[in-house]
């Protein structure tokens, strides 16, 4: 029988156990989360080799705040939420590249690494420069060897294939709308013109399968476009026959000369009307005074913008990014403004896209 000193001892040597082992969760936890919040600063995803830390880090996946978006890849839950598709790949992209030194990137998985307009759509499967890979990967993984993918280069610090090369291989793949918003942007990011980027592709890609819509493709690019959703709804006007408009054009306020209006679409119709066209949500409004021009919040300018546009005498026509989702009602709006329709303009685009 034990006595009671004996007894007294051992619950002091468990309360002394039991402080010391909260003592190194609370270390590990504060180390962890103090990783995570390091990581999230910087605007990456946490990555590590550490045994003991992944456990930990697995442990308390769906507590704490913790999400796993990839095997390896950590961060905050609140902060992956807040964060848009494009930002998720990319930050996913980095930090396989940091977990997989060996790994290099192609196809949309590059373009967006050279900051180029990669729709939301075409985010998923990893587009990996590989000859193997001794880790799972998520499903529909597209892998390119590395004697096809030829040269590679550093884009944002991530191995990657070069970046007129990823284009081309975006285009060859890529449908009508999501492929003009690549080029648009490869046009705008390089300072290309049209025909130039044409005689290129034709040169590096000609007899490759795809790339005749490719063509098709780069023979409407504009590097004028601003954005994606500039590009997509200008792929609608070109493929429902629509008159294509002119990109940003600049407007003097008014009511204040100082005041530079740059719209979206801008259509001179045959009667002499004009009609303006804005996609909602990304509204440009600036400052001009001499050669600086200041940026100001186009949510609190957009309805005086609009207003101040009308005051020139032009039709403001407004656009919403759902609207692409409802062709039929979307072609009726821009009828209904006046805007030219021909049924010749857009059998010549679908001839030129199916080939017939």
């Amino acid at each position: 029988m034990a006595h009671f000193s004996d007894v007294v001892v051992m619950e002091v040597s468990n309360i002394v156990f039991k402080q010391k082992h909260a003592t190194r969760n609370t270390l590990a936890r504060n180390r962890m989360l103090a990783r995570l919040t390091e990581a999230a600063e910087q605007g990456v995803l946490l990555v590590t080799h550490d045994n003991a830390e992944l456990m930990w880090l697995r442990r308390h996946v769906g507590t704490d705040d913790i999400a796993e978006p990839e095997p390896y890849l950590f961060c905050f839950q609140h902060d992956w939420d807040a964060l848009t598709p494009a930002e998720r790949a990319l930050r996913t992209i980095k930090g396989l590249a940091e977990f997989h030194p060996d790994w290099a990137f192609w196809g949309y998985d590059a373009a967006l690494l050279w900051g180029l307009e990669v729709p939301n759509d075409l985010l998923g499967p990893r587009f990996l420069v590989k000859t193997g890979c001794s880790v799972p990967l998520s499903a529909g993984c597209r892998l390119l060897r590395p004697q096809t993918a030829g040269a590679l280069e550093q884009a944002d610090g991530v191995r990657a294939t070069p970046f007129w090369r990823t284009v081309e291989d975006c285009l060859l793949r890529a449908p009508f709308s999501y492929g003009l918003a690549i080029a648009d942007s490869a046009l705008r990011t390089k300072g290309v013109s049209r025909d130039d980027f044409c005689e290129q592709l034709r040169i590096d890609c000609e007899g490759k399968h795809g790339y005749r819509r490719a063509q098709v493709i780069a023979s409407y690019a504009d590097g004028l476009s601003e954005n994606g959703g500039e590009s997509r709804f200008r792929a609608f006007f070109i493929a429902y026959g629509f008159l294509v408009p002119e990109l940003q054009v600049e407007f003097r306020d008014p009511l204040n000369p100082n005041q530079v209006f740059r719209v979206d679409y801008f259509w001179r119709l045959e009667d002499g009307a004009c009609v303006i066209g804005e996609l909602d949500g990304k509204g440009k409004y600036t400052l001009q005074d001499g050669g600086d021009r200041e940026s100001v919040d186009p949510f609190v300018a957009e309805r005086q913008r609009e207003s101040h546009l009308t005051m020139l005498g032009h039709k403001v026509l407004r656009f919403t990014f759902d609207e692409l989702k409802n062709p039929g009602k979307l072609a009726e709006k821009l009828r209904l403004a006046g805007i030219p329709q021909r049924a010749d303009l857009a059998e010549e685009w679908r001839r030129q896209w199916y080939g017939c």
